[in-house]
């Protein structure tokens, strides 16, 4: 492979994934100093009565809600009394009461850091996003792989960058 071309895809490849590694680089500062960047949690309860005990009804009054459930979802709702609806950052918690004809809804947002720190760690993130976050960690290997290949192509400063590369590869390994 031709250094003009290396160079290029470097290039193309950093430039791509430079968003993504820079969310994971600032989500990585939050993640160690999480008391630096706590915010607010907010919480808000709302009861919603139900009209019957019917399955159909207890999915289109929460839809008037706003609140679309799968079946299994309503299943485990009305079969077990509770349950919980997680995406990053935010949690909802339905508790339905059959006897009341009340479902007690609870959302809690615990904002905007906490929702980049759940992205980070792939926690309540759909399918798309892990499978995002899988590629773009493997273009960045690639970026770092092309980046020792460029920097061992240039003969007078080789024993400088493999005395750096070999430096970071024992101190990770120390520190593991």
């Amino acid at each position: 492979m031709t250094s003009k071309l290396l160079r290029k895809i470097h290039i193309y490849l950093s430039l791509i994934c430079f968003s993504f590694l820079f969310f994971f680089c600032f989500t990585g500062i939050t993640l160690n100093h999480p008391k630096l960047f706590s915010g607010d949690i907010v919480s808000a309860q709302e009861n919603i009565s139900v009209a019957d005990n019917t399955p159909s009804t207890i999915q289109s009054t929460l839809a008037l809600e706003g609140i679309e459930l799968s079946q299994t979802q309503l299943s485990q709702l009305v079969e077990t009394g509770e349950l919980e609806m997680a995406s990053p950052g935010r949690r909802s918690d339905l508790y339905y009461d059959e006897s009341m004809h009340n479902i007690e809804l609870m959302n809690t947002d615990y904002g905007f850091i906490v929702m980049l720190n759940e992205l980070h760690q792939n926690r309540h993130t759909p399918e798309i996003w892990t499978f995002i976050s899988d590629a773009v960690a493997g273009i960045i290997m690639l970026i770092g792989i092309s980046g020792i290949w460029l920097s061992l192509k240039q003969k007078r400063q080789r024993k400088l960058y493999l005395y750096l590369l070999t430096s970071s590869v024992i101190a990770l390994i120390l520190l593991v």
